[in-house]
């Protein structure tokens, strides 16, 4: 069994478990807890419960109760059992009974009583000569309980950590995991740690640790470390909470009741700027130390992996035996040869190191850095012969760079302009309260000095703001969504211009790309760029108790935007008769497009899709392309903006839930979900049916009835979700000043006495 992926998927569960339950704290002492938090990580997120939104956790209660009544998860274990063996499920009804006893160890309401934060870095990779490991990020979550259920609580999650460790061992059929219990900065600690390493594998091992009320869990010992030493005082390390720039991502946002979030855009890109360095060295060093390796032989490889294992186990003379007869398998490796110098070394024979040493570099490896970092080869260190060896190692290591492939170069250089598009946003913060029956969020994501004069920022940042929301929004109006969009032409450019920079690849590229848009006819600039300008606006029509949609897309040029429709609709129509003619099953996609009957829509086409019994339509007016489902729909919005008919303002219920910027924005948005919950079941009711039709295809009787099994229990999901009848709405819109973008979002709810009354109890 792989420990490591054992490990990770360990590290998973328990950080899903520990963030599922975060948000039944009950204390509101502040966010205290980002004192403890490093101020280099680049995530940061801190969250506390607000008495206010008691309404929220007893509705949500109501919906797992339902789910428990349901019977979902008796019916998946009994599916499971029918297919195991007597043995297998007396397995599994131990697992089950270990894990009951295990959660019931942990009071899971007690224990985020106060306070969450998780926070997160990335970790430094590990290398060794050529070879880069990855480990995970260092991740944290520091939870303050309720008053005296910490140490209880740590005990629970010792004891998961203590059974973990059981378990996988007996399943692996060997000691993969062990327990560490070593306090760390006179905090109780318990750590898992992976039994078999040699000590160059990235630090990852998760632990917890309790310090006085406070519950830490980290991926990471180092991580670890200085967090604890931020709890008791005695840390080198700085705390978030006094950064600068933390403080000033929240000075011009509202108090933060429930949940403060912040992203330091420039922490996380300086983190992966480093590891594509170090990446790029360690192929680079990789692609000049093995220009002349050998490829191993089956039996070369086996021995070779014998060789490492007891290395790893500090056995270096049976180490060395492997080596040498892997050598012999593959005599002209210069890997092999290395290996046979180290594990010389460590045994004592110096002379015969320093000549196997000799042979490596001689014979292909050319890698000075892992030569004179590499701890095996220390007592070679002050030998003349070790000190030629490591200053030929160099030289051939200098030349072999001039060489090195035009592919690593070319992957810089993308890598580059890739990381140089985040690398304008400086950071992102989000506060959220909470106000009677709503909650809020205000986020602000700040530019860096200098942003607009970054290629990319004209893709974004010279767009006009927009100034009027409701100029095609009816009463009927029940969801709309308003962006002002990119510029189009701008974005083609940059990609355009980006593939030009990586150098004669790219003028490779761009000439194929050229060549490609000349064989089918279409030129992106003239048949698309010319005309269309991207802003956009989508609305859903309350008709007659039916909900209608119409998308318009904003255009630079009416009249070459009809003749590109009209050109589009007739080659499409074109193509999907031709291909339906061939195969009698693509006349259900199908395409037929007439002119519109309806005067007011002079110029629009009618465009059928199949046995579709109503056509959509489409064509351009008032400066929009315009696609409606129907085209009562259409003449609605398009009267709206003539001032014929009334408009949203008009909606008292929605403007009394939307969010309406004073002044100049970006987007706007509103979204109807007091039928959410019926609107899953129909959807989940749906998948029920077209299951029930593809199990006619299959003819596998076992499969079928599993099949069957797994679309009861999505049945009875159906009135779980019907549960989730207590949104009202959710609205927002976004603004930008040139130098960051402020966004406010609010998620209406149903008061208790609203929701009775929708009840009809």
């Amino acid at each position: 069994m792989n420990t490591r992926t054992v490990t990770w998927t360990t590290t998973l569960l328990l950080t899903l478990t520990c963030a599922a339950w975060a948000p039944a704290a009950h204390a509101r002492s502040g966010f205290k807890l980002t004192a403890a938090v490093p101020d280099d990580v680049f995530l940061c997120a801190a969250h506390r419960h607000n008495p206010e939104r008691k309404f929220l956790e007893e509705y949500w209660k109501e919906v797992f109760a339902a789910l428990k009544q349901s019977g979902v998860a008796a019916d998946a274990m009994a599916m499971l059992s029918s297919k195991l063996g007597a043995e297998q499920n007396a397995e599994v009804s131990r697992l089950k009974e270990l894990t009951t006893r295990l959660i019931d160890g942990v009071e899971w309401d007690k224990l985020c009583g106060g306070e969450f934060v998780f926070a997160e870095r990335m970790s430094k990779p590990v290398t060794q000569g050529s070879n880069v490991q990855m480990g995970p990020p260092d991740l944290v979550f520091l939870i303050r309980g309720a008053d005296g259920s910490a140490t209880k609580n740590y005990a629970g999650l010792v004891a998961i950590l203590k059974e973990i460790v059981t378990e996988i061992n007996k399943a692996a059929g060997e000691e993969a995991l062990a327990l560490d219990t070593t306090p760390r900065m006179d905090a109780p600690t318990a750590s898992l740690k992976i039994t078999k390493l040699s000590g160059n594998e990235p630090d990852f091992a998760p632990s917890v640790s309790l310090h006085g009320d406070v519950i830490v869990m980290a991926m990471g010992e180092k991580i670890l470390g200085e967090v604890l030493g931020l709890l008791n005082g005695k840390s080198t390390a700085k705390p978030l909470s006094e950064s600068p720039r933390f403080k000033k991502a929240f000075t011009d946002l509202p108090a933060a009741e429930d949940a403060m979030v912040f992203l330091d855009m420039q922490a996380l890109l300086a983190s992966m700027r480093s590891i594509c360095g170090i990446v790029f060295e360690a192929v680079g060093s990789q692609t000049s130390a093995d220009v002349r390796k050998e490829p191993l032989s089956p039996e070369a490889k086996d021995l070779d992996k014998k060789s490492i294992e007891a290395y790893r186990g500090k056995d270096y003379a049976q180490a060395l035996t492997y080596a040498r007869k892997a050598h012999e398998m593959s005599p002209e490796n210069a890997r092999l040869m290395y290996n046979v110098g180290c594990f010389s070394a460590l045994t004592g024979h110096k002379e015969e190191a320093l000549g196997w040493l000799e042979k490596s570099v001689d014979a292909g490896f050319t890698n000075p850095k892992h030569i004179a970092q590499d701890s095996d080869l220390d007592s070679l260190r002050e030998d003349p012969r070790y000190q030629a060896a490591l200053a030929k190692a160099e030289a051939q290591y200098a030349e072999s760079v001039k060489t090195c492939p035009e592919e690593l170069d070319l992957a810089k250089t993308i890598a580059a302009k890739v990381l140089d598009v985040p690398a304008m946003f400086d950071y992102v913060a989000t506060v959220e309260y909470t106000d009677e029956y709503t909650t809020r969020k205000d986020t602000i994501v700040a530019l860096v000095e200098g942003a607009s004069e970054k290629p990319f920022y004209s893709v974004f940042g010279t767009r006009k703001p927009l100034t009027s929301f409701d100029r095609f929004l009816p009463k009927e109006t029940v969801s709309f969504s308003i962006n002002g969009g990119i510029d189009l032409t701008g974005l083609y450019e940059f990609i355009l211009n980006s593939i030009r920079e990586v150098g004669p690849k790219g003028e490779e590229i761009l000439a194929q790309w050229a060549g490609v848009q000349q064989a089918v006819g279409f030129d992106v600039h003239t048949d698309l760029l010319g005309w269309l300008d991207g802003e956009f606006l989508s609305v859903s029509i309350d008709r007659q108790g039916t909900e209608e949609f119409v998308l318009l897309v904003k255009v630079k040029d009416e009249a070459a935007a009809r003749e590109k429709l009209a050109t589009a609709l007739t080659h499409v129509s074109a193509s999907l008769q031709a291909l339906s003619q061939q195969n009698p099953m693509l006349a259900m996609v199908a395409l037929r497009a007439a002119p519109t009957a309806d005067p007011k829509l002079e110029g629009f086409h009618d465009v059928t899709v199949g046995m579709q019994p109503q056509p959509a339509v489409c064509g351009v007016s008032s400066g929009y392309l315009m696609i409606a489902q129907s085209a009562a729909a259409a003449t609605t919005c398009l009267e709206t903006a003539a001032g014929q008919h009334p408009s949203v303002r008009e909606n008292s219920r929605l403007m009394g839930e939307a969010l309406v910027p004073q002044g100049a924005f970006r987007s706007i948005t509103f979204s109807d979900k007091r039928s959410l919950g019926d609107d899953i079941s129909q959807i989940l009711g749906a998948v029920g049916m077209m299951g029930g039709m593809a199990m006619m295809a299959v003819p596998d009787p076992d499969a079928q009835q599993i099949l069957n099994k797994v679309l009861q229990m999505v049945m009875k999901l159906g009135p779980v979700a019907q549960k989730i009848d207590f949104y009202k709405s959710s609205a927002g819109y976004a603004t930008f000043d040139g130098k960051a973008w402020h966004s406010r979002t609010a998620t209406n709810y149903q008061s208790p006495a609203e929701r009775v009354a929708q009840r009809g109890e």
